[in-house]
């Protein structure tokens, strides 16, 4: 081998090492993180107090069409019942008419 045919080497690079964060600097970043949850929590909260707002809307609007229809079913019963006595008034009709053609 000549001197020539020789390569040349290439330092391996190295990781550089992190300095530790200081004490202030951790303190700081979860704090920042705290905060960051809690806006979260508070958009989720406001987004949920909503939702019950909607939810309490439709219940009610549930309850006044639950009301209507009970008040219409009443009034269906009734006239039911005045048709029923009707009807058991002419079948007692009927069957008179019917005994005395015999």
């Amino acid at each position: 081998m000549h001197k020539d045919d020789t390569g040349q080497v290439i330092p391996f690079p190295m990781e550089r090492v992190r300095q530790p964060a200081r004490g202030q600097d951790r303190l700081a970043a979860a704090l920042a993180s705290l905060e960051a949850a809690l806006a979260e929590q508070r958009e989720a909260m406001a987004g949920f107090r909503a939702t019950l707002g909607e939810l309490g809307a439709a219940v009610h609007a549930l309850e006044g069409g639950a009301v209507g229809l009970s008040t219409r079913l009443g009034a269906l019963h009734r006239q039911v019942g005045s048709v029923n006595r009707s009807a058991r008034d002419l079948e007692a009709w009927a069957d008179g008419v019917l005994a005395r053609a015999r």
